[in-house]
């Protein structure tokens, strides 16, 4: 497979008559199946938002990422007692629930190239609603590894798949100067 050229690449709104993802394969089972078993449901019921990154107007899928509204409790938040969080139950947030890379385009930057995509929807968002975070709940070591190389925060300890967040205030600290 050639080098991806990201100024080629292009994120849409998933479209179940015009994105090919039966060729999709990230390698991991659960983004796999949910791209292709879950995603159209799920968008169908508005339960997430799908986006898949594109070789220019080809239609098939060599990336995606699904996001939904949420929250999550501040109980598992490392010194949510000592901040503004210490008054609430649970803090608001953008979830980032699942995100994969074809095979043949890893590790040549289209996971972080769709991330900065994520980062500018959810600074988007962030005009519209209040949250406090990005979060995602990590699938194994390796995409830990790859979360924390990008500032993502470990909040709930003890599990091999951890929730991490990315504070919005850091979020949108990054997109205005990326603008």
């Amino acid at each position: 497979m050639p080098k991806i050229d990201l100024a080629q690449v292009d994120i849409r709104p998933f479209d179940d008559s015009l994105t090919v993802i039966n060729r999709f394969d990230c390698g991991k089972k659960p983004i796999n199946q949910f791209l292709k078993n879950k995603a159209k449901k799920a968008g169908r019921r508005m339960e997430h938002r799908v986006f898949c990154a594109h070789r220019g107007s080809s239609s098939e899928c060599i990336g995606y990422y699904a996001l939904q509204l949420g929250s999550d409790s501040v109980s598992d938040f490392p010194g949510g007692d000592k901040t503004y969080l210490k008054n609430y139950t649970a803090f608001p947030a953008v979830h980032m629930a699942f995100v994969g890379v074809h095979e043949h385009y890893r590790r040549q930057g289209l996971g972080t190239y769709l991330l900065m995509d994520v980062f500018s929807k959810v600074a988007a968002i962030s005009d519209h609603a209040g949250f406090y975070a990005l979060t995602l709940q990590s699938l194994d070591e390796e995409s830990t590894a790859f979360y924390e190389s990008l500032n993502f925060t470990i909040y709930s300890e003890g599990s091999k798949q951890p929730k991490m967040l990315y504070p919005l205030e850091d979020i949108l600290t990054l997109v205005r100067a990326s603008s």
